[in-house]
């Protein structure tokens, strides 16, 4: 064939620079126009424009673009990721429009690989040459989605720029493009940390208040990730939804509780609680932001959501108090911390008749049992459930440790052989 026969002499010297640079060598085995194919890569991956124009110069510039629509190589994207200008220039000079829209072996097109590796004089060629700012991968992540999430600001910029505007509006409509999880270009940069992109993707009029497929919203997933700065521009913006509930039936406020539980961190929590957000909404299981908190491991998020006003005698769907869930979780700081509150119920029942006590010697927590009775907690009250106190509980469970605990505080005698569980 033309092209490739005289072609390849003057491909012999970079096709060293190929072998060198880990591109390969031409494989003897491929079709003819393969093999052609592959010296156009060579040219790409050697930076040479003019050879790459000599080639489609030739009579049969035709047949190679025809096969450049089902390719073995793919020289759009490696002059993209490459950045190379003149390269990629004479390629969108010379292809088709279609041409710069192909997908390689990963679903991505050549301006997704130039926004995720942040060329923006790459993303520039590649607009100019009329290639789709629409265009989604597998995953359902546009160019914008891969610039925001890789964290090139400057890229965002750009293919914002680019993107269609509906009628009358300031906000550019692929800036607010959902991928397969329903997550949009501010949540991915969100996710990673990018705050520079968050900024400008708000200050575009991204919107704020987009639910993925588990309900998650921006400024869900920042507050679940402890991404400050992100949402304090989150809180500032009037369209703000700070009371929202996901399919898990969480809000930001119980998010800011797990998160400052987690790192033991309170300024998220503490925005939340000064923007007014809700403390008494509650999910799946009845919990508020604070039965949530004493099912914890600290008192911090405790301390908070009370000062902001959250209600200390809030109760579970099965009418489990605050003390009553941090007696069940073993969270000893967050009892110590509710216990010291103004009229708390420590002999509050549950659902079941069920008191924290009660919970804490089933759950064999010694030491909250031991802090629920120095509070004044009262061993002696009767349970249906068991038909006795909870003496009669640690008996049936042949827990000596415990039954000594409770008769050591002056639990009752009312138990059988309690010397011979106790010794």
């Amino acid at each position: 064939m033309m092209i490739a026969n005289s072609f390849v002499a003057a491909t012999d010297s970079v096709s060293d620079l190929l072998a060198r640079t880990g591109a390969g060598m031409i494989p003897d085995d491929n079709t003819e126009m393969e093999r052609v194919q592959a010296h156009l890569m060579v040219c790409v991956y050697a930076k040479d424009a003019s050879g790459i124009r000599s080639m489609f110069s030739k009579s049969d510039t035709d047949k190679l673009i025809a096969s450049l629509r089902a390719p073995r190589y793919f020289p759009v994207h490696a002059a993209a990721v490459a950045d190379s200008g003149a390269v990629l220039n004479a390629l969108v000079d010379i292809l088709p429009a279609e041409l710069l829209d192909i997908r390689d072996e990963n679903g991505l097109t050549p301006l997704m690989c130039a926004a995720r590796h942040g060329h923006v004089s790459a993303i520039h060629t590649l607009l100019a040459g009329k290639a789709s700012v629409d265009a989604t991968d597998q995953s359902g992540y546009s160019a914008l989605m891969w610039a925001a999430m890789s964290g090139f600001v400057d890229a965002v910029k750009v293919l914002l720029g680019y993107e269609v505007y509906a009628d009358d509006s300031a906000q550019p409509m692929g800036v607010d493009r959902q991928d397969n999880n329903g997550d949009t270009a501010l949540m991915l940069a969100i996710r990673a940390g990018h705050y520079d992109v968050v900024e400008a993707l708000v200050a575009r009029r991204a919107n704020i208040n987009i639910a993925n497929a588990d309900g998650e919203r921006a400024l869900s997933v920042a507050v679940s990730l402890g991404r400050r700065r992100a949402i304090r521009l989150l809180c500032e913006q009037r369209d703000i939804d700070l009371n929202a509930v996901d399919r898990m039936g969480l809000t930001v406020m119980m998010r800011a509780a797990d998160y400052a539980d987690r790192a033991y961190d309170s300024s998220i929590l503490n925005l939340l609680i000064g923007q007014n957000a809700r403390t008494d909404l509650k999910d799946r299981d009845g919990c508020c932001a604070l039965l949530r908190a004493a099912k914890g491991q600290s008192d911090i998020a405790i301390e908070h959501l009370l000062a902001g006003g959250a209600d200390i005698h809030a109760t579970d769907s099965k009418g489990c108090t605050a003390v009553a869930l941090a007696a069940k979780h073993n969270n000893l700081y967050g009892l110590r911390f509710l216990l010291k509150q103004r009229g708390v119920r420590i002999d509050a029942r549950d659902d079941s008749g069920r008191t924290p006590l009660f919970h804490a010697v089933e759950a064999e927590h010694y030491d909250i049992v031991n802090e629920l009775i120095l509070h004044g907690a009262d061993s002696r009250l009767s349970y249906t459930v068991i038909n006795g106190t909870v003496l009669t509980l640690a008996q049936h469970r042949g827990d000596r440790r415990m039954v000594k605990l409770l008769l050591d505080n002056g639990a009752g005698n009312d138990v059988k052989d309690t010397a011979a569980l106790a010794g």
